[in-house]
């Protein structure tokens, strides 16, 4: 399967999912942003540029799901996902409570966001505390299905690509061994 079917059917079935599941478990009105959520693990393992256009597929599909202006979502999917990109470049491999928290973050500025471009539009838009509210629940919710998500996402996005690539010494699924090996080749030509 090549990367873009993969990423083709993550996409559907995210929106599969957000239409039908994740619309009907409700806690405060509030629902789990799981296009959203897409959108940032496609920016964080496939960097800015995929996860922008990964994004941008993904926030046509929201609306296109959820009966709202076409385009008002793939406006902030797009940009929140290529700062997720841009940030998991500078994040430290060991640091996964900070990506963590980082992610949470993101939601609940795409959930405001979203809010803010939809109010341009003439949608209804929460304000102030409340908005900052259901934003905090959609990030908290969102979170329980980060797990399961983030190996979908990577293995979508990757493409089968490896996912770390040291410039020096190749892939890092390469065991010590063969580094080894393959350092002594060249220090011997």
């Amino acid at each position: 399967m090549t990367g873009r079917f993969r990423v083709l059917a993550l996409l559907l079935s995210a929106a599969i999912f957000q239409a039908t599941v994740f619309d009907e478990l409700r806690l405060n009105g509030v629902s789990v942003e799981y296009l959203l959520l897409v959108s940032l693990l496609a920016g964080f393992h496939g960097g800015p540029d995929r996860g922008a256009w990964v994004a941008f597929l993904a926030g046509l599909l929201h609306d296109s799901v959820c009966s709202i202006p076409l385009g008002v979502h793939a406006l902030v999917f797009a940009p929140v996902a290529a700062t997720a990109g841009h940030l998991s470049v500078r994040l430290a491999d060991g640091a996964r409570a900070l990506a963590v928290a980082g992610l949470a973050g993101m939601v609940m500025v795409g959930v405001i966001g979203a809010s803010c471009v939809g109010a341009l539009f003439g949608l209804h838009a929460n304000t102030g505390v409340d908005l900052v509210l259901t934003a905090g629940i959609s990030a908290l919710m969102t979170l329980v299905v980060f797990a399961p998500t983030n190996r979908i996402v990577r293995w979508a996005v990757t493409g089968g690509l490896p996912v770390d690539i040291s410039l020096d010494q190749g892939p890092r699924s390469e065991g010590p061994r063969k580094r080894l090996i393959a350092s002594e080749r060249s220090s011997l030509r």
